[in-house]
């Protein structure tokens, strides 16, 4: 069963790109900026959802688009 913030996350991430599937393959496989080569799933296991949220609520904005 999935926390909250990784179904936040989720829900976000499947809003940007359109699909249940990309939102997925992108949680687990793409490194997200910044960050190291870590990717959303990495930065959640290690207790940083809340700045994959921002990351994601910037990408949504246009900010890093």
């Amino acid at each position: 069963m999935m926390d909250d913030a990784t179904l936040r996350i989720l829900t976000l991430a499947e809003e940007i790109t359109g699909s249940e599937q990309r939102a997925a393959t992108w949680f687990k496989h793409q490194p997200i900026p910044g960050w190291g080569g870590k990717t959303a799933s990495d930065l959640v296991h290690e207790g940083k959802a809340d700045q994959v949220l921002a990351y994601l609520e910037a990408v949504q904005s246009g900010v890093y688009a």
